[in-house]
């Protein structure tokens, strides 16, 4: 279990917290000691039964079998120790007093934390909404898919060896959207007839990578066969160096399954277009400036800050 306050000491008597556990969450209040003598088990009982939902003080006494007095008694008690608070605004509440109206209580938080060791930790945040061109790609939170790089080890026919370490940026990108199975990449040498049935990211070029050769001639999106140029039939144009694109396709490899492929005509091109997925994914949702229907992306970078990294992204179509 951990937890990451939203407010200090300095602003809330009971700081609130978040509480998480097993991908699920509660709002908490974060108790000083002394707040501990406010408790029993019979005013935990109160906690609980108003936990839920706003009551009064003779209701409760209902539900649990307790002398009305007794119960109006732990309310003050829990009230004053913060634990407890009254429902609606201060000019309601006073407008309920006037009328001689009861006040209803509800809980002041879902949950209870005695901070013994304030050791805080980073705690994950969803990126969000994922964009919807990834949805073929995931499924009830997880990641149905595998990211396929070329092998570092001169292979395949063009004795390529791959160099896109981009993937640790697309990998921790994805991972702001959903957890995966282990291992979440294959070299292209480790791929099996099995892992060729999946939905899969592919990175590199068709030099680099064996599987981006493989359907290099079906993508909208290619590589020349001899000059590895880059060409879109969606436009009809061809692309000089340093050129990098992104597309989702209808995998050849297996049926009913689909392919995001992320490649350049070299490891700097390759990791322009993980940027641009990463930096600029309403861009890429938009789909192909010439046919919208197609997600597609012909992309080139720029060193704006002049550092020697490529940190800036423009769209060729």
């Amino acid at each position: 279990m951990t937890s990451k306050p939203v407010k200090s000491a300095e602003e809330a008597a009971a700081p609130s917290a978040k509480l998480v556990l097993a991908q699920k969450s509660l709002d908490s209040l974060i108790l000083p000691a002394e707040s501990l003598a406010a408790l029993s088990p019979d005013r935990f009982r109160i906690l609980e039964s108003v936990g839920g939902e706003a009551k009064y003080p003779a209701q409760v006494a209902r539900e649990l079998k307790m002398q009305v007095q007794t119960v109006y008694y732990h309310f003050r008690i829990l009230s004053q120790a913060g634990l407890l608070r009254p429902e609606g605004n201060a000019k309601e509440r006073a407008e309920n007093a006037l009328r001689g109206k009861e006040k209803r209580f509800r809980a002041a938080s879902d949950a209870l934390s005695l901070v013994v060791n304030a050791s805080w930790r980073p705690l994950h945040q969803p990126l969000g909404r994922p964009p919807s061109f990834l949805s073929p790609f995931l499924s009830g939170g997880r990641l149905e898919a595998k990211l396929v790089l070329g092998s570092p080890d001169a292979h395949g026919k063009f004795r390529g060896r791959g160099s896109e370490y981009c993937a640790a940026e697309l990998g921790a990108w994805l991972g702001g959207f959903a957890a995966f199975d282990y291992p979440l990449f294959l070299l292209d040498t480790e791929v099996r007839e099995a892992d060729r049935k999946r939905n899969l990211f592919l990175l590199g070029g068709p030099r680099v990578n064996t599987l981006v050769e493989e359907v290099n001639a079906s993508l909208p999106v290619r590589f020349e066969e001899k000059t590895f140029g880059v060409e879109s039939r969606l436009s009809g144009r061809k692309y000089g160096e340093n050129v990098g694109f992104l597309e989702i396709a209808d995998s050849p490899l297996a049926r009913g399954r689909k392919i995001f492929v992320i490649a350049g005509s070299n490891h700097i091109a390759t990791r322009v277009a993980v940027l641009a997925l990463v930096k600029e994914s309403r861009r890429v949702e938009e789909g192909n400036l010439f046919d919208r229907s197609v997600i597609a992306k012909v992309v080139q970078g720029f060193d704006e800050d002049g550092d020697g990294i490529v940190d800036a992204v423009e769209f060729l179509e």
